[in-house]
């Protein structure tokens, strides 16, 4: 597995990626137009297009196929106050059957060795609670959870996600 930074020739492959997982894993709980909506507006080519110029996106592949991807930035999620220095790990998504094999520990290790993120105060993320694994991968790695946030999926279902975070400095944090 070879684990690199991603470049614009990899946004029809992350847009793939991103659409089957994410449906594999959620596309069952919401409408079928619900789910149109989400792939188009957080999936698309389009949204990774762009998301290349603010973000940081490394990407896993296995045999030049693309397994996995992890993405990181600034902080978004409502009702967390960052601060100075602190980052997001936005998403981390591993292709359906190579799950439970590595891939996502192995982003992960990479990603918090990024100057972006290893320079992170704190570094917070959001998971859906009945997702023991993530969340085992993320207790594992020092995160700790800190309260919940809801969050819009599609064109306006809303739902509620556990905030984490991997406090470096000791500071108080809450999430409402």
């Amino acid at each position: 597995m070879v684990i690199r930074p991603a470049t614009p020739s990899d946004v029809a492959a992350l847009s793939d990626l991103a659409k089957r997982t994410w449906s594999d894993a959620f596309g069952y709980s919401v409408s079928p137009a619900e789910e149109a909506a989400e792939l188009e507006e957080k999936r698309s080519e389009a949204y990774f297009a762009e998301a290349l110029r603010g973000s940081t996106i490394l990407v896993a592949e296995t045999d030049a196929v693309l397994t996995g991807y992890v993405q990181f930035g600034d902080v978004g999620i409502r009702g967390v106050e960052a601060g100075p220095g602190d980052q997001e790990l936005h998403r981390i998504y591993v292709e359906t059957e190579m799950q439970g094999r590595g891939v996502g520990r192995s982003l992960m290790n990479v990603a918090l060795q990024h100057p972006r993120l290893a320079d992170a105060s704190r570094i917070f993320l959001q998971v859906w609670e009945r997702n023991e694994q993530a969340i085992g991968l993320y207790e594992s790695l020092g995160f700790r959870t800190v309260g919940k946030t809801t969050f819009t999926i599609g064109s306006g279902e809303v739902a509620e996600d556990l905030v984490m975070v991997l406090d470096r400095e000791g500071q108080a944090v809450s999430a409402r």
